[in-house]
């Protein structure tokens, strides 16, 4: 049975509560405002709230997207010249409209509320952390030795901080990844794979087919690239129509990507592991045992290398195994393109640990427990180890 099936049954069975990093003051240049959904991605309530706003979507900072099937709680900054309610919204005939009510985890919505003021905008990363509270469902015998048996690795070693399914939404298909288009200046490809993946198209390039058949499902800035192509615009620049954010997720699910791959290698290549399936036909690979936790404890995992050349020789060959694999060119580091840095180097916690793991309940077919992880890590990747190694 897939993961999702025994975590995500209804949206209350995923309850995430972000741990804020700045605490709301009586006055600042900015509103904090709390976003509470259900069943709704942290993207669209953005756009669903800027349109009925008129908040420039550029001008909403948040610290990072939460899971869509879940009951979420976060928080977000806009400057103190617009001016904010409480309010609420969810789809009315398949039409987004301002209610004045949601009842959270049964409906799909969200609510906007602000909290108090902040001296800056919120970014990604500015967060503590998010507590999780999930419920188990279908927790029979044999899971529950696997997941007890799994928990005593993490409660020893940590797991490793793989990025979660969220970092992927861009990728309709299996390696089709947007960003991989744009560095090689195929626009056009990138625009198809932004709208279809791999699927085969007969009229792409029929613009006006295009927008007729997708119109409906689409935002208003997918619909205006659309109809900047139908004047004429070129790949390139009705590509540039996408808000900013949208096109660093491109970059962002790339890079996250390589990312899980070279720890993925170095895993593999230094401890005893078991391989789990992901989306898209991917593995991650989990370590059982650790016989230098001190050092892999305090392991950070470059993102491209280039900048952070590490000195551990076997995660140098797995970075490069990598990167040889995928064709990534030196030339793309850094570079910019379609008004965006792509490729940038940094580095990331190779393990996470999860904080105050406890078990709320427990009968004998569900299980409810909660614990927190810091900024950047994900539970999906905790429990795809604890229930499916």
């Amino acid at each position: 049975m897939k993961l999702y099936n025994k975590i995500k049954r209804k949206p209350e069975d995923f309850i995430v509560e972000e741990v804020p990093l700045l605490e709301p003051q009586e006055k600042g240049k900015f509103h904090l405002l709390k976003l509470v959904k259900s069943n709704v991605s942290t993207l669209e309530a953005l756009r669903v709230l800027s349109r009925f706003t008129k908040i420039p979507l550029k001008e909403i900072g948040f610290a990072g997207l939460k899971d869509k099937f879940a009951v979420t709680t976060q928080y977000l900054t806009v400057p103190v010249n617009y001016s904010v309610e409480k309010v609420c919204f969810k789809p009315v005939r398949n039409r987004w409209t301002e209610v004045s009510h949601v009842e959270i985890g049964k409906e799909m919505g969200f609510c906007v509320e602000p909290v108090g003021y902040v001296n800056r905008p919120l970014g990604l990363g500015d967060l503590k952390g998010n507590k999780f509270t999930i419920t188990i469902r279908e927790f029979e015998k044999s899971l529950r030795e696997r997941f007890y048996r799994n928990l005593e690795v993490v409660r020893n070693y940590g797991f490793p901080n793989y990025f979660g399914e969220q970092r992927f939404g861009s990728v309709k298909s299996r390696d089709d990844f947007v960003l991989r288009y744009i560095l090689k200046g195929d626009f056009d490809g990138a625009l198809r794979s932004y709208f279809f993946g791999k699927s085969s198209v007969d009229f792409w390039g029929d613009w006006k087919k295009l927008y007729r058949t997708l119109a409906p499902a689409l935002e208003e800035y997918e619909k205006d690239l659309i109809r900047g192509l139908m004047r004429g615009l070129s790949p390139e620049k009705a590509f540039r129509i996408l808000p900013k954010n949208v096109r660093l997720m491109f970059n962002f699910a790339f890079q996250s990507f390589l990312w899980n791959e070279y720890l993925r290698e170095y895993i593999e290549a230094k401890y005893p592991f078991v391989r789990v399936p992901f989306i898209n036909n991917w593995k991650l690979s989990y370590y059982l045992e650790v016989s230098d936790f001190d050092y892999l404890r305090e392991l950070e995992v470059p993102y491209t290398g280039h900048k952070h050349l590490p000195e551990d020789k076997i995660l140098r060959r797995a970075i490069h195994k990598v990167q040889e694999r995928y064709g990534i060119k030196r030339e793309w580091f850094d570079k910019e393109v379609a008004g965006m840095v792509v490729m940038t180097d940094g580095l990331r916690k190779a393990v996470v640990f999860p904080e105050n793991f406890k078990i709320l309940e427990k009968t004998k077919r569900r299980m409810k427990i909660t614990f927190t992880l810091p900024s950047g890590a994900y539970a999906t990747v905790l429990l795809r180890f604890l229930l499916k190694a």
